[in-house]
């Protein structure tokens, strides 16, 4: 699995160094949290980049591409024979309702910067219930004191785990999930 973030770029923004091993563990919660933002929050994997091949059914001849941000279409073909298409955002449209098979290429080379982010804030706010022996289930921490040590859980841990607010979740979507619908003439 590709993290959109790693041990060295969590590091860098908490100021902290981590030996060998705890940058292994590090790497393994940043998969953790890229994997929650790509399958949970965006539903869609946008890093790395990938080729897909499907077979589609194009209703008036119009096939939805099913994964953003579209880099390119590599091969549109109806009984393995090459077809014109014309393209707008994740649209295909074709001369054909016959089975179509589409080969493209999907997402960005490098992660986007905001997921990076995303993915540090997540394993930023699960490393002290780890590092205290809590587990990534004791969500809802508000507060720990170092003197005869004690840790206050705000919301009975109803924020367990690595999980962003409906808010960001809202804006993640907006900005790296399908492409709004736009509006073409009729046939």
């Amino acid at each position: 699995m590709d993290a959109f973030a790693t041990a060295d770029d969590l590091a860098a923004r908490l100021n902290r160094t981590f030996t060998d091993d705890e940058a292994a563990w590090i790497d393994t919660l940043l998969e953790d949290a890229s994997a929650y933002l790509r399958e949970d929050v965006l539903g869609l994997q946008v890093y790395p980049q990938a080729t897909a091949t499907f077979v589609a059914y194009p209703g008036s001849g119009e096939i939805d591409l099913p994964q953003s941000p579209v880099v390119s279409v590599d091969s549109v073909q109806v009984n393995g024979t090459d077809t014109s298409y014309t393209r707008y955002d994740n649209t295909l449209y074709v001369g054909t309702n016959e089975p179509v098979s589409v080969t493209f290429t999907y997402g960005y080379e490098e992660p986007p910067a905001s997921l990076k982010r995303w993915a540090c804030v997540l394993v930023s706010q699960a490393l002290i219930p780890l590092e205290l022996k809590l587990g990534l289930t004791a969500g809802g921490l508000s507060s720990v004191a170092i003197d005869d040590f004690k840790a206050s859980f705000a919301d009975a841990g109803e924020a367990t785990g690595m999980q962003l607010s409906e808010r960001n979740i809202t804006q993640l979507r907006a900005a790296f999930g399908r492409p709004a619908t736009h509006v073409v003439g009729t046939r």
